[in-house]
């Protein structure tokens, strides 16, 4: 038997952690797999718990005018048809090539960390639209079909634009929105949503996202990039782990 204050937990943890840095998912979804509930339902629940703690994080962005929506509207957007598009494609990819696309993905990242100059600015708005946006939904489309590490790669793509890294947070999170409401649909329609853990997740979730976002206006920024590159490394070695 399981606890639902033990979910409540991981989705708190979990997602101060993403809020951060990004890679929560590494915590909540081994953890869930370890507690015996099936992998497409703890993917559906830490999804749902994502989806609403960052459209509530996001509507207190709005409220103090962090951001604005006529920004983040294209990139709702994207980010929905992306996940939306990866949450369908899901099905019919096996786990260990989804394995092999995010070392890659988060190898690459990684490397790139360390001979870009281009690591966070002081930039409020994305300039380089023509390379940002299609980097995004391709971000999502793999967020929709499984996910570790998106967060991660969505602030590597934002630091890379010159963001700051509280707007590089912001933004990853309203994208994360996105990806969690168009993969939604395909994992409700397919009936593997446990609901009473994913409402735990969920309240521990917004908890948590509430805390990260807190804590992310208020951290120096020269420290982010070693902690996203240990992040980083932590989950190429685990997906590398899962499968040798």
């Amino acid at each position: 038997m399981f606890s639902l204050g033990n979910f409540f937990l991981v989705g708190f943890v979990s997602h101060l952690i993403s809020a951060l840095v990004g890679g929560g998912g590494l915590i909540s979804l081994p953890t869930m797999l370890l507690m015996g509930i099936p992998i497409h339902s703890a993917i559906a629940a830490d999804k749902f718990g994502a989806a609403i703690s960052t459209l509530l994080t996001s509507i207190e962005s709005l409220r103090k005018k962090e951001i604005k929506m006529s920004e983040i509207t294209i990139i709702l957007i994207i980010g929905f048809l992306s996940g939306l598009t990866g949450g369908f494609v899901a099905n019919e990819l096996s786990a260990q090539f989804l394995n092999y696309v995010a070392i890659s993905l988060m190898t690459f990242a990684f490397a790139m960390s360390f001979f870009t100059s281009n690591y966070f600015g002081h930039a409020t708005k994305i300039t380089n639209k023509k390379k940002v946006y299609p980097l995004l939904f391709s971000v999502g489309f793999y967020d929709g079909i499984f996910g570790p590490g998106s967060s991660t790669l969505s602030i590597y793509v934002l630091s890379n634009d010159r963001l700051t890294y509280f707007k590089a947070v912001t933004l990853t999170r309203i994208s994360l929105l996105a990806w969690c409401s168009g993969a939604l649909i395909s994992y409700i329609s397919s009936g593997v949503m446990i609901w009473s853990i994913a409402f735990s997740i969920m309240a521990g979730a917004i908890l948590g996202g509430f805390a990260g976002v807190y804590l992310s206006k208020r951290i120096n920024v020269k420290y982010i990039k070693h902690v996203l590159r240990l992040m980083t490394l932590i989950i190429i070695i685990q997906l590398i782990l899962k499968v040798v």
